[in-house]
């Protein structure tokens, strides 16, 4: 059980613009909820009497620069959304638990790591929810040892994992007493994502915005939806990944393209296992949907420190049949078509489609966005793959070491894979997997068999 003892509410340090920030497109068809996320920590030296005043302190002057954590949202025409820059401020716990490090497990996303993160009370009205909660959690060690955990819920529509990471290196950077290099500052201005333009017809198919694939035979997904979902940290070890891309990159490369990467060939193994433990049939659509970030993929580019959400989405689609009896490279093909559709002409278009709706949540429907009954479900036939694997988790030392796990704390309402670097440093992936409790076990026996099969037929 986790009590909270104390809660602050953190300010910037200095004065900060005021006014009202424009959300781009791109930001509004994001999860309006909170992102749950969460670090332990095992300092070297018990520095327990540090950890509140520094995270407070820090933040504070962190908050200069990302000014926009401290505000806070409100609706304006057309269901869209604003940031009002009134510096209400984020918000920092103080609790602990019953319970020790241990009984948490391998922190992999259940009711019991949910307790490590901050309860949204999303019953207020938007102008008063803040942005950026952090509880700090102490387990109840019996031994002398110091284990904490930072969980941290951050909203969506401030900015994607690239942005988010570089505000918690730089939160991070204060904290040991730093100062922020010029190119580590934000860029804020979100107006180049703003198009005056009359929205044009579209010039694509854009799959990624039309409703997924029902199973056959079905009018919609209600029977898959009311299924329970678990998830599980499924590693994958360096050579596990190198025989994956090997057997990846075996067949079907045309000439001059680049070999498939870690993501394609992870992914491409996730899709195959997935719809091998589905069993439908050989006929039924599935479709694979996927972010791009797009810093540097739309014309003029997005500054490196773009502080926002430079996502698009993609899709990769396919028949059962075609993508569990075909070589991984055909399914690895499938995942790289999809992301290299991604140009600076179909960014745009996809803007289009979602300026052309009169009301937004029309649009957040289409997209991963969308909340509750009207989310987008996109579990079996289908599945979303998410990938951190560049996103520097186990650098995020606030001056007492590097986190030791980091991962999501909440289990998804559909199936997902998510893929992250594992801790240890040496190459090898984690994939924080997401799945209906009927089917994890086995989708587990086939991820690892088929792996296995690798192994074995290199050995021949």
């Amino acid at each position: 059980m986790v009590t909270i003892k104390a809660s602050y509410t953190v300010t910037p340090n200095e004065a900060t613009p005021n006014g009202y920030l424009w959300l781009s497109d791109l930001d509004q068809v994001v999860r309006l909820s909170h992102t749950p996320l969460v670090f332990i920590y095992k300092p070297k030296q018990n520095q327990k009497n540090r950890i509140i005043e520094t995270l407070k302190n820090s933040l504070s002057k962190v908050l200069v620069y990302y000014y926009p954590i401290a505000g806070r949202y409100c609706y304006t025409k057309g269901g869209r959304v604003e940031l009002n820059l009134n510096a209400k401020g984020a918000v920092l716990t103080e609790a602990e638990t019953s319970k020790t490090v241990d009984e948490y497990g391998d922190f992999s996303p259940s009711d019991s790591t949910k307790e490590l993160i901050p309860k949204i009370d999303y019953g207020q009205p938007m102008e008063e929810i803040p942005l950026l909660v952090v509880q700090v959690t102490r387990f109840s060690n019996k031994d002398e040892s110091f284990v904490f955990a930072i969980g941290v819920a951050y909203s969506h529509p401030l900015s994607d994992g690239a942005g988010f990471s570089n505000f918690l290196n730089s939160w991070a950077k204060k904290a040991r007493g730093e100062t922020l290099n010029s190119n580590e500052i934000p860029f804020l201005d979100r107006k180049l994502l703003k198009f005056l333009h009359t929205p044009l017809e579209p010039l694509f198919e854009h799959i990624e915005l039309k409703p997924p694939p029902l199973i056959l035979g079905r009018s919609d997904a209600n029977i898959e939806r009311k299924k329970s979902i678990t998830a599980e940290l499924l590693k994958l070890t360096a050579e596990e990944v190198e025989k994956l891309k090997k057997k990846a990159n075996e067949f079907g490369i045309p000439k001059g393209s680049r070999p498939y990467s870690s993501f394609e060939a992870i992914s491409a193994h996730i899709w195959k296992s997935a719809s091998k433990a589905r069993d439908l049939e050989e006929n039924q659509q599935s479709v694979v949907r996927f972010n791009v970030e797009i810093r540097n993929r739309i014309s003029p580019n997005l500054s490196k420190n773009y502080y926002g959400n430079a996502l698009i989405q993609t899709s990769a689609k396919g028949f059962t049949g075609e993508i569990t009896s075909k070589p991984l490279s055909y399914v690895a093909m499938k995942i790289r078509e999809a992301n290299e559709l991604i140009t600076n002409e179909y960014i745009r278009s996809q803007i289009d489609v979602i300026r052309g709706f009169e009301h937004l949540d029309d649009a957040r429907r289409l997209f991963i966005g969308g909340e509750g009954k009207n989310a987008t479900y996109f579990g079996n036939p289908n599945l979303r793959i998410t990938s951190w694997l560049n996103f520097p988790a186990y650098k995020v030392d606030f001056g007492w070491g590097k986190p030791f796990y980091f991962g999501i704390g909440h289990v998804s309402p559909d199936d997902r894979g998510i893929i992250l670097l594992s801790p240890d440093g040496d190459g090898s992936v984690i994939v924080c997997m997401h799945f209906q409790v009927d089917l994890m076990e086995l989708f587990k026996k086939i991820f690892y068999e088929d792996l296995y099969g690798l192994f074995t037929s290199a050995r021949l």
